[in-house]
């Protein structure tokens, strides 16, 4: 815009001395020189000079005029470029101010639209910082969860462990006790028995020998008594029979009443350890709520270990048992479900071996017991 203005100027004042130059040409005289007169016209020289004075002022005051025309004209035009300039230069001083306002105010839009972008960083990090914080607190919350969790979990399986191995001690300690007093019973039986052999062995020695005596004695006697003798032999000999034979038969009743007697007891046995394991277990449900279904369990796995044979190969490994049992509790089947081969297989024998396993009298836990898997760990 500036230099638009001074194209303008320049051109102006440009004109204007062309039209100065071609108003001075256009006064002067290109006329030649006349030739200068002789002294005989003195009278008509002085009146030539006169009329080009005349001429001449005539020309002079044009030419006054004419600057003086051409002075106006240079002073408006001046005073039409100082007022161009003024106006030029109000204008570039206008478009400053305008400029610099603009620029002030796209400072300011500037400045409040990165003051609105830290803002929005600053909510926008705050409000992260409290996501990251919350995220990080729920996470060490399920952590915290998870380690009580998996704390309270180890401790019940530390506590049925317990509570199981003090069952099977238990079951272990029953069982010796039930063996050493069947074995001393037996012992009794069988010392019982021998002195009643040896008492009839006794008697019969005795009983031959009196024979013998009565035989010789008879004979002795001669032929009047042989008959006599012969008869009373004869009802002897009968008589030993018929005691011999009754006493077998009391000897048998007997057996049978001992076997019988020796069932009872066993039956009687498993009857006071079902006690103390119900009492064991009403008092670890008190402690941990432990289920009717945990008491069986524990019961006949105590029963299954009484015919268990195992080494200390099988430590430390698991055997599971699919079992089928009838309605009293006799063991129908015992079939390896999963676990080592050789440790199944000794707890199968063992299981079949139990012929009869503990099962709940109630008959909504009953039915679990009726087909059901067993995980079984030999105690080394």
């Amino acid at each position: 815009m500036k230099n638009s203005t001074n194209i303008i100027a320049f051109i102006t004042a440009f004109a204007l001395h062309l039209i100065i130059g071609g108003v001075l040409l256009m006064n002067i005289d290109f006329s030649l020189p006349r030739d200068k007169p002789e002294a005989a016209s003195i009278i008509d020289a002085t009146i030539i000079n006169q009329d080009m004075l005349d001429s001449m002022a005539k020309h002079s005051e044009q030419q006054k005029q004419a600057q003086q025309k051409i002075i106006d004209q240079q002073r408006e035009l001046q005073a039409q470029q100082e007022a161009e300039k003024q106006r030029q230069q109000a204008l570039l001083q206008k478009q400053k101010d305008d400029k610099l306002k603009a620029e002030k105010e796209e400072a300011v839009r500037k400045q409040q639209e990165q003051q609105r972008i830290e803002n929005e960083k600053l909510a926008a990090a705050k409000e992260a910082e409290e996501k990251k914080q919350a995220e990080q607190a729920a996470i060490a919350a399920a952590e915290k969860k998870k380690a009580d969790e998996a704390a309270k979990a180890e401790k019940a399986k530390a506590d049925k462990l317990a509570a199981e191995k003090a069952a099977k001690a238990k079951a272990d300690k029953l069982a010796a006790e039930k063996a050493a007093k069947a074995k001393a019973d037996k012992l009794a039986a069988e010392k019982a028995a021998k002195e009643k052999a040896d008492k009839l062995a006794a008697e019969k020695a005795a009983k031959e020998k009196a024979d013998k005596l009565a035989a010789e004695k008879a004979a002795k006697e001669k032929a009047d008594k042989l008959a006599a003798e012969k008869a009373a032999k004869a009802k002897a000999e009968k008589l030993a029979a018929e005691k011999a034979a009754k006493e077998k038969a009391e000897r048998i009743a007997k057996q049978k009443a001992a076997a019988e007697k020796e069932r009872l007891r066993q039956e009687e046995l498993d009857r006071q350890m079902e006690a103390e394991f119900s009492d064991d277990f009403s008092s670890a449900r008190s402690a941990k709520q432990t289920s009717e279904i945990a008491r069986y369990q524990a019961l006949i796995r105590s029963k299954i270990s009484r015919n268990w044979k195992v080494d200390k190969s099988m430590s430390g490994q698991t055997c599971t048992l699919a079992i089928k049992l009838a309605s009293n509790g006799l063991v129908l089947s015992a079939v390896m479900s999963k676990g080592d081969q050789k440790l199944c297989d000794s707890a199968r024998r063992a299981t079949l071996q139990a012929k009869t396993l503990p099962i709940p009298k109630d008959p909504e836990i009953s039915g679990q017991f009726r087909d059901f898997d067993i995980t079984l760990e030999p105690d080394l």
